[in-house]
């Protein structure tokens, strides 16, 4: 796999690499404002019940549910608001690029809000998920938690409150990697 790199120096930083983020509001994301998004831009190809569009040939899906039976789980990244939102922000609808968005922050923001409420498989023993509770990332919508904050906050924000309790904790017990920006959004990125 070395030749993918052949030519580009270690370490560089190359355009359009990994997760884009976006510029989370300082509010929770609204679902009822989300579903109004979702109606629409999302449904045409996500379907109206988030159901996805099963392929026309062969197994699977041409577009993929966003929630029920066949969705991602309750565990999965895509089930991070901002991890979600930031996808969604920079890849959909079908056709957009990074660079050039259809979606703006607060809309991906609350479009993933609805999308991460409805409901999906639940993975077996997610209590177990992060050891280290300090370093789950804040969007992370299951508990247990170590900051005291409610399940529905980190499902759906405002997060600033959460990342500034973790880095609270994590200076007192000497946490490493704790109270960090997630791969959704920026340290600092509420307004």
């Amino acid at each position: 796999m070395r030749w993918l790199s052949t030519g580009i120096p270690d370490g560089a930083k190359l355009l359009g690499v990994g997760t884009l983020q976006i510029r989370e509001p300082a509010r929770p994301a609204d679902p009822r404002r989300g579903a109004q998004i979702y109606a629409q831009i999302c449904a045409a190809c996500h379907g109206a019940n988030g159901l996805g569009q099963r392929a026309q040939k062969g197994l699977g899906y041409q577009f993929p549910p966003l929630w029920g039976p066949d969705s991602f789980n309750n565990g999965a990244g895509m089930s991070r608001l901002l991890t979600l939102a930031a996808y969604a922000q920079h890849n959909m609808p079908l056709g957009t690029t990074f660079d050039v968005p259809v979606l703006t922050d607060e809309q991906a923001y609350d479009v993933a809000g609805y999308i991460v409420s409805q409901d999906r498989p639940k993975k077996a023993n997610l209590d177990e998920d992060f050891p280290i509770r300090l370093q789950k990332p804040i969007d992370t919508p299951y508990g247990p938690y170590a900051d005291g904050f409610p399940a529905e906050q980190h499902l759906l924000g405002p997060f600033g409150p959460i990342r500034a309790k973790v880095k609270e904790l994590a200076a007192e017990s000497r946490t490493a990697h704790a109270g960090e920006a997630d791969n959704g959004s920026p340290e600092g990125a509420d307004r």
